[in-house]
């Protein structure tokens, strides 16, 4: 399977013209007008992609799909959204939010809302593609996300379904290749999500009806990329710890293609702390290091015990801490590629997540559609702080970056 920058637009482009069907569905079905917000193409580990769901207090609709493709499509919704959706189609059924006749009207909602997202990429390929029965899944910290395919497959005989999480992962490795789209009501950022998991073959089938480029990638070298970030994630982990002397973990790390305008959304409005930081060589980009203000904090004093009272102090502090964070992020992907990453010294940010990466994005824009987005988490067992690290890197130079992990390259 081979991948290359237009196939990743071809895919982003038909993930959000499926969802804009799914929330005009939505829309038609409960009078609740709803937006696309956040469409991206990931790349990223099966436990993290597990992650996302655990995060959330879920439930979810599941329906494979054949036919010109395979695999399977989840529709999740936030539990208390999911209540009032159905009560605008089911009246009365927000009474008994686990009787038959809610889960039912959440599974028609499902099968209109996903039927709608897959006639988009039916009319793509020029062929049919069918759906299942819509089966109706909960979901919670105590089940992986392959427990909740193998119980969505349990309800259907989709021919397609039952490889799709496999069959979307790279061989010999735990990641995934997804498709992602975050909906949201217009009145409220309540949140649903359209996960799609396509069959490694049917990726083929896609990247084919796209047009191939003669430049393409295996998949595997996103692969090797992909890996490289969580390294990298766990480099910069080790240094946070070894400053602070408080146990870090990395919670998650994952790779995502997104158009260049959706960047910010992948913030929340919440204020963030820390630096931005632009980093020059092979690859060149941007990078911010942020904290929520509580995290900012304990990170500060555990590398400055008592600066409080100097705001100074504290600015220094973080600064320093995000100097050493993105110094351990990057290493290792100069290491990996063989090239020397500079990076700038670090500017401090204290202002709201998506302000914060507005103007990286703006530049970016000048020279490219669309962006690769690099998402990684580094946590406390006892949620002591949250260091999130968003990189931006150019489009172009990432392309020779990845032909250096090209099986075969030298």
């Amino acid at each position: 399977m081979n991948l290359d920058v237009e196939s990743l637009r071809t895919f982003s482009n038909l993930a959000q013209s499926g969802a804009e069907e799914a929330a005009d569905s939505l829309a038609t079905m409960t009078g609740f007008d709803s937006r696309v917000a956040v469409t991206k193409v990931e790349m990223s580990t099966r436990s993290d992609v597990e992650q996302q769901f655990r995060e959330r207090d879920l439930v979810s609709v599941h329906i494979g799909f054949s036919g010109a493709i395979d695999g399977r499509t989840v529709l999740a919704f936030d539990r208390d959204r999911a209540v009032s959706l159905v009560e605008a189609l089911v009246p009365g059924a927000a009474a008994d939010p686990d009787s038959d006749l809610a889960t039912s009207g959440l599974k028609e909602l499902g099968n209109i809302m996903l039927g709608g997202f897959i006639d988009g990429w039916a009319d793509f390929l020029g062929e049919s593609i069918d759906i299942t029965t819509p089966t109706y899944v909960e979901l919670d910290a105590d089940r992986s996300l392959a427990d909740v395919i193998d119980a969505g497959e349990a309800g259907d005989d989709g021919p397609g379904s039952e490889t799709a999480l496999e069959g979307a992962t790279a061989e010999g490795s735990s990641h995934v290749l997804a498709f992602q789209n975050h909906l949201e009501t217009v009145d409220e950022a309540a949140g649903f999500y359209i996960y799609m998991l396509p069959t490694r073959d049917s990726i083929d089938r896609i990247v084919d009806a796209a047009g191939d480029a003669d430049d393409a990638l295996p998949a595997e070298t996103f692969t090797s990329f992909s890996q490289m970030i969580t390294e990298g994630s766990g480099q910069a982990s080790a240094d946070l710890t070894a400053m602070t002397g408080i146990d870090t973990d990395v919670d998650v790390s994952r790779l995502s293609f997104v158009p260049i305008e959706g960047v910010p959304m992948q913030l929340t409005d919440e204020t963030r702390e820390g630096v931005v930081l632009e980093f020059t060589g092979t690859p060149s980009g941007y990078i911010a290091i942020l904290f929520d203000p509580e995290s900012a904090e304990s990170v500060a004093e555990a590398l400055m015990p008592g600066m409080d009272a100097d705001p100074a102090m504290r600015q220094s502090a973080i600064q320093e801490i995000g100097n050493i964070v993105t110094s351990g992020f990057l290493d290792g992907w100069a290491d990996s590629l063989g090239t020397t990453i500079d990076i700038s010294p670090p500017t401090y940010v204290d202002d709201i997540g998506s302000a914060i990466v507005d103007p990286l994005v703006t530049e970016l824009a000048q020279t490219q559609e669309y962006a690769f987005l690099i998402d990684s988490a580094i946590v406390t067992p006892d949620e002591t702080f949250t260091c999130d690290i968003y990189a931006l890197p150019d489009e172009q130079e990432l392309r020779t970056a990845f032909e250096r992990l090209a099986p075969g390259a030298d």
